[in-house]
């Protein structure tokens, strides 16, 4: 009992960044869920140090390469509600963005809920910290987030366009078309947007949205279609 209540005074007595050395130590060994514990009562008995805060960063890192990366994104923010001080926020926003980003699912069929917060985690990075070592994957991941958010909508419009649903596919088309770099998406998503405003007789909202497409793509083959249903239906 004496050497037991010696060891743990002795584990007590060690600095913070002694400790946080123990930790990685454990985590390393591939002893993630006795690593978290360590770090985690590191963060207690330390909140407000250095070691704390790096534990804190740790443990968001032992989730995302364990690919819990919800977990990991709730660790992250939290970092950044407890420590917005810390000259590493620019890491953990980009981590909190990248790991919601990985959370959302690949598939564009299925709900994209954590899209969102991926875009605006990774913008901060890229917008509030320009010499930031992570500013370049941030703006990666961000371009491939926004991709993704454009697919999206493409699909769900033309879902709702296929059923004849054209009042809600209408605003998914122009969303599509607005965030999009890809001129193919851009084109088609406008034309649809036009049969579709067409379809509920809405003939100046058409031409409207023609306008816009024949003076940024006047050369595409889905101007030309839009104009062709444009002249048959205001015979």
């Amino acid at each position: 009992m004496m050497v037991s209540c010696a060891k743990d005074s002795t584990t007590m007595e060690k600095s913070p960044d002694e400790e946080l050395k123990r930790c990685i130590h454990i985590v390393d060994k591939k002893k993630d869920e006795e690593g978290i514990e360590c770090l985690e009562l590191l963060k207690a008995r330390f909140p407000r140090s250095t070691a704390g805060m790096e534990a804190e960063l740790k443990i968001g890192d032992i989730y995302f390469q364990k690919k819990d990366y919800l977990l990991a994104a709730e660790t992250y923010v939290g970092f950044l509600k407890l420590y917005s001080f810390s000259p590493r926020v620019d890491y953990a926003y980009y981590r909190a963005g990248t790991s919601y980003y990985l959370a959302s699912p690949k598939s564009i069929d299925r709900d994209q809920e954590y899209i969102d917060d991926a875009i605006e985690h990774l913008k901060i990075v890229i917008n509030r910290y320009p010499q930031s070592a992570y500013r370049g994957l941030a703006t990666r991941f961000l371009k491939e987030a926004e991709r993704r958010v454009v697919r999206r909508n493409y699909y769900v419009g033309r879902f709702y366009y296929r059923t004849g649903e054209y009042i809600a596919a209408i605003p998914r088309f122009e969303e599509a078309a607005t965030k999009t770099l890809d001129e193919n998406i851009a084109t088609k998503s406008l034309y649809l947007a036009i049969v579709s405003h067409l379809k509920l007789k809405n003939i100046e909202a058409a031409k409207e949205i023609y306008g816009k497409l024949s003076a940024e793509h006047p050369k595409s083959k889905w101007t030309a279609k839009a104009q062709k249903r444009l002249l048959r239906s205001v015979k």
